[in-house]
């Protein structure tokens, strides 16, 4: 399966973009947009950790791009990937890879490379970017089939043969979301190893708000959910009950 000419030779053409062809004016101005985005997050994130570490970023980012350009290919050329295909590729567009080690490395003001290298720090990402995944598709079901679309609930009916159902496949995949939360949650609790606590930490809130995102709604699609949240959480004020000194002194 080919790749746009950006992706053929990894971070080499991520640095030499002017180099390449652009399909179109619209597509070089959000590309330069994203490529300087990402390139300031990682010179902050250098100085943080006092080593470069823009080289690592440009990898995680890279390999959401190609997922992304994959999962394209396959609307445009009309393939029905497997279950696994789809959810290899699925999670990697979820963007979890990038939007987790940019959090770290502002967390952790010490995180070697040989800890993200680690099948420790591999696996947390695993399950967290499956929950998030399954909790995404879960929620866009219906939108994305109208789109013609194919996500995990389309994908378990389909290749079922009919012997599926789509509510039989949503709580399929509502069982895989509560296994990997209890997954995440005894790696995150369990004896400290390779990944510190802290980090694993991180991992543990993401996949909150991720379940927050998509407990009732789908949380991207759906603003005015999300700005009810962030209100309650941000502007409203909190209604403390306040008691006068003579309250309190009865009370004791």
């Amino acid at each position: 399966m080919s790749h746009p000419p950006c992706f053929s030779n990894g971070c080499l053409r991520w640095d030499h973009h002017d180099e390449v062809e652009f399909c179109s004016e619209q597509v070089e101005i959000v590309f330069s947009a994203f490529y300087s985005t990402v390139k300031h997050i990682g010179e902050m994130a250098s100085a943080v950790q006092k080593r470069d570490v823009t080289k690592h970023l440009n990898e995680t980012w890279l390999h959401y791009l190609r997922s992304a350009a994959t999962e394209a290919e396959w609307q445009r050329n009309q393939y029905v990937p497997t279950v696994e295909e789809y959810m290899i590729e699925a999670v990697n567009s979820f963007a979890e890879g990038p939007i987790m080690l940019t959090s770290l490395y502002f967390v952790q003001q010490k995180l070697e490379e040989y800890i993200i290298k680690d099948p420790e720090y591999h696996e947390l990402l695993r399950i967290k970017g499956n929950c998030g995944r399954l909790l995404n598709d879960t929620r866009g079901f219906e939108r994305e089939s109208s789109e013609g679309k194919l996500n995990i609930i389309s994908l378990l009916v389909l290749q079922s043969g009919g012997s599926m159902s789509i509510e039989a496949a949503q709580e399929a995949v509502q069982e895989s979301i509560a296994s990997c939360r209890r997954d995440l949650l005894r790696m995150v609790v369990g004896e400290d190893r390779v990944v510190p606590r802290v980090c694993k930490e991180v991992f543990w809130r993401f996949c909150r708000t991720v379940h927050l995102f998509y407990c009732q709604t789908d949380g991207f699609s759906s603003p005015k959910e999300m700005l009810r949240t962030m209100n309650a959480i941000f502007r409203e004020p909190l209604k403390l009950q306040h008691t006068s000194p003579l309250d309190a002194q009865s009370e004791q």
